[in-house]
């Protein structure tokens, strides 16, 4: 699943190259397919400017290629089957009904069949879908539900500049929720498998996403993350933001309840358990909307990753909330490791952050 751009190399190589943009850095997977499954060959990051990616948008094409050419040229990563992921405010995803019908169908009629259901016009986007599930009507009428993609052309036609300025012409674009399902809950058929959700929790943006067995059927982004925990210390106790993050790290938000102690370190701790509550509250919200949709069934399983779920003990407080054990996403558990450049403690530190390139460079592979 690609949404709206798809380019072939026409030349065979044994790797795909995942590549999430994201809101403090970007980051690259080299992945292949070994013998017993999947191999992750190369992970790596480079940083961006503050302010130069928010809430997936990139604001700063100049600074963000840049980053992309140096991520590129320091770990000498390949050029071609790059699967770039977006993940901004202009993409919509949507549950639709329409009738049966096949696939050629479907593709030559879905901007007619889509266009009340999405909130941007069908001629300034990008369109897609999945396949969920076939049913038929109380009269008889057998209909498909469809999850359908609607990315804005100018957001793709950044990325393909962003991109650019490393050489690459990725093979596809596609969504970095989708990447963060394969990763995490593999590539299996969806039939009969219960309901599971990933929630990252990124510098800028939270993607909640629920998924049956490798396929996605509902994604929610939430214009948040750990910069707002970061941005309310520095509010809130006149920090810089390099003070404030290292006192974000170190101080998490309360395990329980609200604090009642004096002095600056109980001032942080309830900045930032307030924040802390907000983005939870958002992410309740998304799981239960969706959740109501679907009958008696309820989630069977909570994956968080991200670098913002790496804040002591925001995923207790999640589960808390949401009344299900809340586990970190851990792709090194799916995916074999190759001969990459990071020791293995480096692996393990790098798992937070890991399933969106892993999983974009799964697209290429499955």
């Amino acid at each position: 699943m690609a949404p709206g751009f798809q380019e072939q190399s026409g030349v065979e190589m044994p790797v795909t190259v995942g590549l999430e943009i994201g809101g403090s850095a970007v980051r690259a997977a080299v992945v292949d397919r070994g013998k017993g499954g999947y191999v992750l060959r190369r992970f790596a990051e480079m940083p961006v400017p503050d302010g130069s990616v928010n809430s997936g948008e990139i604001l700063d094409e100049a600074a963000v290629g840049e980053a992309v050419a140096s991520l590129w040229k320091r770990n000498k990563l390949p050029t071609r089957r790059v699967v770039v992921g977006t993940a901004n405010q202009r993409l919509v995803v949507r549950r639709v009904d329409v009738p049966l019908m096949d696939d050629a169908e479907l593709s030559a009629s879905l901007p007619y069949q889509v266009q009340d259901s999405i909130p941007i016009s069908v001629e300034e986007a990008l369109l897609d879908y999945i396949t969920l599930e076939q049913f038929t009507t109380p009269d008889g009428e057998p209909m498909t539900s469809i999850l359908v993609v609607a990315i804005h052309r100018e957001t793709v036609n950044t990325l393909l500049r962003v991109v650019g300025t490393a050489k690459i012409r990725p093979e596809a674009v596609d969504l970095q929720a989708f990447g963060l399902v394969r990763a995490t809950f593999g590539l299996e058929p969806a039939i009969g498998e219960p309901l599971q959700a990933i929630v990252d929790i990124g510098a800028t943006l939270t993607q909640v996403v629920i998924a049956r067995g490798g396929s996605a059927e509902f994604v929610r982004l939430l214009p948040r993350g750990g910069d707002d925990f970061t941005e309310a210390l520095m509010d809130g106790l006149g920090l810089d933001r390099e003070d404030a993050e290292e006192l974000k790290r170190s101080t998490g938000v309360a395990a329980e309840g609200m604090p009642d102690a004096d002095g600056n370190d109980a001032k942080a701790l309830r900045l930032l358990t307030r924040q802390a509550d907000s983005l939870v509250d958002d992410i309740k919200g998304s799981l239960d909307f969706y959740v109501g949709q679907v009958g008696d069934e309820q989630l069977s399983r909570v994956v968080v990753s991200g670098n913002g779920a790496r804040l002591p003990h925001l995923a207790n407080r999640l589960s808390t909330a949401i009344g299900i054990t809340v586990h970190p996403a851990k792709v090194l558990d799916n995916v074999d490791i190759g001969r990459v450049q990071l020791t293995d403690e480096e692996m393990l530190a790098a798992q937070p952050v890991l399933p969106t390139s892993v999983g974009l460079a799964l697209w290429g592979l499955a």
